[in-house]
């Protein structure tokens, strides 16, 4: 156990591209304790005056945004020059692992329960793209990196959007380098995709990838690379969601298609509206995902992980070591952190490929996508690299990485053509 400040660090759960995530306890009189997550810029970066407006701009981002559906963060503040922040402590487990360990128990996620879920998220984004300062001015942020990696579903039901890392929102002191991508590919939108001006629409078709994912247990377009990726995201390679899976609901279908619309003027223009077409949809359909449904899920579904998490919590706040444990387990929030961990070791985990006689489970590469190769992957869905478009205005990643195919395809036929004139010209000569 170190002491960082007024807070004691019981257990490093992960380190990503920019930060370490620790479980921490916080201490006060007549036996006050509250459990938190600290997100501590890492000291090689912490000299980087670039990725330190990075890491303060997400604090100030997400401190402004306090409600139900969306992680809050307590404190931004700095101990020994390490700048940090604290955000609540949340029990339960991302969307991403809900998906996955739902498919392989149940076969599915319940219709309803999907449905649910991205009501929640809905609930929360729309909050975001709306909220204003005090003096009236909008923020205007977009999340742009809204997957089921930063969707947490908690033990009590309620769906929180965490990691507002690259939004964008107007006052943010950084402005990032023109040329970059960073999310995760296959929950970008087509404009996203290609560089172009993004709005909150680009959210609302994140938001249709993950709750046809979740609808279908399916991914809709993981391809083999972060490039065939994008060529099915600009393409709208997009199977109706009932030839995947007969009991969808009409109506939900048609919210779903719509909030996948390639044209961003074609979709639901907020996520607010998207929230309240599905619920209709859901009312039509009898489905019932409302937090006490989604709660009675969790419970029934997910009862050893719960007995799991607070049994490591209770190992954490004991001082025990926790090494080998799976950060996720202690916290959903480590996750994006132990994606990227997990990335900069080269390649994708070997339980990112199932077989393709096993139904494909959400946050995993079946090869059972719809025009994919049979055991396609990438290393995860993190995509850095260069846009198609050099004005894009989107966030620096700590490492870049290389650019798109096309570029090589370029140069291999130029360095191939220049060889054949040379060639030619020994013949002649």
């Amino acid at each position: 156990m170190t002491r960082f400040g007024k807070y004691d660090l019981l257990a490093l759960l992960a380190t990503g591209g920019m930060a370490e995530i620790w479980l921490a306890r916080v201490s006060g009189a007549a036996g006050f304790e509250k459990l938190v997550v600290i997100k501590r810029l890492l000291d090689q970066l912490a000299v980087n005056p670039e990725y330190v407006e990075m890491f303060l701009d997400e604090a100030r981002i997400n401190a402004r945004l306090s409600h139900t559906n969306v992680v809050q963060v307590l404190e931004l503040g700095q101990v020994e020059g390490k700048y940090f922040m604290a955000m609540e402590y949340v029990a339960g487990l991302s969307i991403a692992q809900v998906g996955k360990k739902s498919t392989q128990r149940l076969g599915d996620v319940p219709q309803a329960v999907a449905c649910g879920i991205v009501a929640q998220a809905c609930a929360g984004l729309h909050f975001a793209h709306e909220h204003r300062l005090p003096d009236g001015t909008p923020l205007g942020i977009i999340h742009r990196d809204v997957s089921p990696q930063n969707l947490i579903l908690t033990f009590e039901g309620l769906v929180k959007v965490v990691d507002f890392g690259i939004a964008k929102a107007e006052g943010r002191q950084h402005r990032t380098r023109a040329g970059l991508v960073k999310g995760k590919s296959s929950y970008m939108s087509p404009e996203q995709c290609l560089g172009l001006a993004l709005d909150r629409r680009s959210d609302v078709y994140a938001l249709g990838i993950i709750l046809y994912e979740l609808a279908t247990a399916r991914r809709l377009f993981k391809r083999a690379s972060s490039y065939q990726t994008f060529e099915a995201i600009t393409r709208g390679d997009i199977p109706p969601p009932r030839s995947l899976n007969s009991k969808i609901d009409r109506g939900v279908e048609a919210v779903i298609l719509r909030a996948l619309a390639k044209r961003p003027e074609d979709r639901y223009p907020s996520a607010g509206e998207l929230q309240e077409e599905l619920e209709t949809a859901m009312h039509k359909a009898a489905l019932r995902g409302a937090r006490s449904d989604l709660e009675k899920f969790v419970d029934q579904t997910f009862s050893a992980e719960m007995l799991e998490q607070r049994k490591l919590l209770v190992q954490a706040q004991k001082g025990e070591d926790l090494g080998g444990t799976d950060p996720v387990l202690v916290s959903a929030v480590a996750e994006q952190a132990a994606a990227e961990q997990r990335e900069s070791s080269y390649g994708a985990a070997d339980d990112e490929k199932t077989s393709v006689d096993e139904l494909p489970a959400l946050g995993e590469d079946s090869g059972r996508t719809p025009l994919a190769p049979a055991d396609a992957y990438d290393d995860g869905d993190t995509h850095k690299g260069t846009s198609l478009d050099p004005t894009r205005d989107t966030a620096p990643s700590p490492t870049l990485r290389q650019s798109l195919p096309p570029l090589y395809y370029l140069l291999a036929v130029l360095g191939a053509l220049a060889v054949a004139a040379a060639l030619l010209w020994l013949i002649a000569f």
